[in-house]
């Protein structure tokens, strides 16, 4: 009888995996790893860079209004604050961000407990989902929206059911009809980005009072601090008497720290405490913590900083307007309009001649441009521009 050979001695079942091979994987392969709830998601579009336009066109002046980031820059005293703090970089900072809370607490008449903070407002609302969403339950978003919205919910594998704008604003009581599907979260962006419209006390207090008590309605008030309409939403006093509102805000706009990302969201204590159970440990660094206490503190510069804003407003409505371009009336510090042709090719004419704004294909709106409301200045030179690639 002939001996077993060695080499082959092993069974199967003994025999080593396959791995991949050193090509690396293939879509195939790495479509049977990943999560398949992931695959409806599109990556964020974010705005043109200045770096980004320079390395492209070489125009002499690059002029940023693409990102409804703040015109006047960031106050003095939050750059001191930031190299103030400098010298303890080599320390962890507050993982629960105590100091930080407690301000916006007294800044908003609130307790600590029902404040988190985040690595920018997208991450505050995505905890929210990861803290509360289960796998198929409905997410509702309007259409023509911040994308983020709509990526928290697919993210936990949600089932995204999407109510269209009503005359370019959000149609509450098409969100309120939806309530029928028993929602788990509800997400409303007001003012809205990109059209700039808001939707009213009376509107946001119905849906509330129609929600289920196990519905959660997120508001994201990015823009919040710009709108001066009398019947914008008290928001924070709704959240007295409605225990499933979440308002979600940010340090990028007003404050002028887009760069530092810094979000935070009101609540009631018992949601956010399940918030802080998905919170990564750290996830407000050092410096941004010092920066934000600074930030809230300096008052001159936020009324600074609405003054603009108030006043780029109506200059730049007009004028729109008097091109015929359709602004919509906006509570933001941007406005958005309609162009003849379609925007993607006028905002890739404007970036030749180093002017920055955005094209709203990504949001479902092809014909239409969403414009920072800048200083003086820049608003001046972006009719120039926008008159020029019109021609």
């Amino acid at each position: 009888m002939p001996k077993p050979n060695k080499k082959n001695a092993r069974t199967q079942s003994e025999a080593p995996a396959k791995r991949p091979t050193a090509a690396g994987w293939d879509d195939t392969s790495i479509l049977k790893v990943a999560r398949k709830s992931i695959q409806a998601l599109k990556p964020y579009v974010p705005g043109k860079s200045i770096d980004e336009v320079r390395a492209k066109y070489h125009p002499p002046e690059i002029t940023k209004l693409g990102s409804n980031e703040n015109p006047l820059g960031g106050s003095a005293k939050v750059m001191e604050a930031v190299r103030a703090a400098l010298p303890r970089m080599s320390l962890y900072p507050d993982g629960a961000s105590r100091e930080l809370r407690q301000a916006l607490a007294d800044a908003h008449a609130l307790a600590p407990e029902q404040i988190m903070v985040g690595n920018g407002s997208d991450e505050v609302l995505l905890m929210i989902a990861a803290a509360f969403l289960n796998p198929g339950e409905t997410v509702l978003v309007s259409e023509n929206t911040f994308s983020e919205y709509e990526f928290s919910g697919r993210v936990m594998d949600g089932r995204i059911v999407k109510i269209p704008l009503k005359g370019m604003r959000y149609d509450l009581a098409g969100f309120r009809k939806r309530l029928r599907r028993k929602p788990k979260l509800v997400f409303l962006c007001n003012p809205n980005n990109p059209t700039g419209s808001y939707f009213t006390h009376a509107e946001l207090e119905a849906l509330l009072q129609a929600a289920p008590a196990k519905t959660l309605v997120v508001v994201d008030e990015a823009y919040g601090e710009y709108a001066d309409a009398a019947d914008f939403p008290r928001s924070l006093e709704l959240l007295k008497t409605h225990p499933n509102l979440i308002i979600s805000r940010t340090f990028s706009k007003i404050f002028g720290m887009a760069g530092l990302r810094l979000g935070y969201g009101f609540a009631h204590p018992l949601i956010i405490r399940e918030c802080a159970r998905v919170k990564t440990p750290f996830n407000v660094n050092l410096l941004v913590q010092a920066a934000a206490l600074a930030a809230l503190a300096d008052a001159d510069f936020r009324a600074r900083s609405i003054a603009n804003n108030l006043a780029g407003r109506t200059f730049l409505d007009a004028e729109l307007k008097r091109r015929g371009l359709e602004p919509i009336a906006t509570q933001a510090n941007f406005i958005c309009f309609r162009v003849p042709r379609p925007a993607v090719d006028v905002c890739e004419d404007m970036l030749r001649q180093g002017l920055i704004a955005r094209a709203l294909r990504s949001f479902g709106l092809d014909h239409w441009i969403r414009i920072t409301i800048g200083t003086p200045d820049q608003n001046r030179r972006f009719l120039g521009v926008l008159d020029s690639v019109l021609k």
